[in-house]
């Protein structure tokens, strides 16, 4: 699984450095991270709770989860992990579009469990 792993990383770089994208990666199935395993500059989204289970991953906003990582429509996010490196805060909205905020920010360096009985449709680092 680490060669999937690392070819997984190795296309999201290349994604950003061709075209200036924020990747969102998905974890390989069978291949869980562990417990808030987020790299450092990324916004994280786990299917589990505790940072745990399949995650997906933004460098920067996301106008629509659904299409950038891979279980948003099909699975409800648990918890999130700010590991940003500015101070900016996270803000994740119901709907695509940054639309109907949900709670609070998120800020750097906080970890945040959910009720786990809703989608988030986008975020963006505005707080």
């Amino acid at each position: 699984m680490r060669i999937r792993s690392r070819a997984l990383s190795s296309l999201a770089a290349v994604a950003l450095a061709v075209g200036g994208l924020t990747a969102a990666v998905a974890t390989p199935a069978g291949a869980a991270p562990t417990a808030w395993s987020c790299p450092s500059g990324y916004f994280c989204a786990y299917t589990n709770f505790d940072g745990t289970g399949s995650r997906c991953q933004w460098q920067g906003d996301s106008s629509n989860w659904y299409n950038e990582c891979s279980w948003a429509s099909s699975t409800y996010p648990k918890s999130l992990f700010n590991n940003g490196t500015s101070g900016r805060g996270v803000t994740i909205y119901r709907y695509t579009g940054k639309v109907s905020p949900i709670g609070g920010c998120v800020d750097k360096g906080e970890h945040a469990r959910l009720a786990g009985n809703y989608y988030i449709g986008s975020h963006s680092w505005n707080c």
